[in-house]
């Protein structure tokens, strides 16, 4: 039985290992689309802010992520809630984790793992405001399934564009449908595993 729970909480961190690997190149490959860099005048900006935009993209990416394991695990039985909740903690860590392999110094590693905590409360706030202004919406009284999943891709999507543009966000930014479709995607790949 030990040798049982051994091999399962190797598994589940192994997969919150593989989960924060696919964050950084998941995060990479979009950071690298022309339409993207476009949006963001990427090849008029200094390498400190494309460096910036790529954190924030691999930090709301993340927090995307994190938002939903937290998510599915309320709603689950407790065989499934202790397994998200065993991803949910070694997915920070994996993913600082990532960041030390590519040979980031330990004191960013710090600022980074400050920087996660930061933007998870922040997340978490304006999640928490979506999920009730919203809740009254038509759209979502005879489907409200989709309520949780629209408010978590919505708010990480606004929160990355906002931090992204620094707080300058502009009512048709192109950016804007860029990220929610992103995300939308990045969001599914987590269905076959939460569902």
């Amino acid at each position: 039985m030990i040798n049982l729970k051994r091999e399962t909480a190797k598994l589940l961190a192994e997969s919150s290992k593989g989960l924060a690997q696919y964050v950084a190149s998941a995060s990479f490959e979009f950071w690298q689309r022309k339409d993207f860099r476009l949006y963001v005048d990427f090849n008029n900006i200094s390498q400190t802010e494309q460096d910036r935009i790529f954190n924030e993209l691999e930090i709301s990416l993340l927090g995307l992520y994190i938002l939903h394991l937290e998510q599915a695990s309320m709603s689950t039985k407790e065989e499934q809630r202790m397994v998200f909740n065993a991803l949910l903690k070694d997915l920070t860590p994996a993913f600082l984790q990532v960041l030390a392999n590519a040979g980031v110094e330990e004191k960013f590693i710090n600022q980074w793992d400050y920087l996660i905590n930061m933007r998870l409360k922040e997340y978490r706030e304006d999640l928490n405001i979506a999920l009730k202004e919203s809740s009254s919406w038509e759209e979502f009284k005879k489907e409200k399934e989709f309520h949780p999943s629209w408010a978590r891709i919505e708010t990480i999507t606004i929160d990355c564009l906002s931090h992204i543009r620094r707080g300058k966000v502009e009512k048709d930014d192109p950016l804007w449908k860029l990220l929610r479709k992103w995300l939308i995607t990045e969001d599914a790949r987590l269905n076959p595993i939460t569902q």
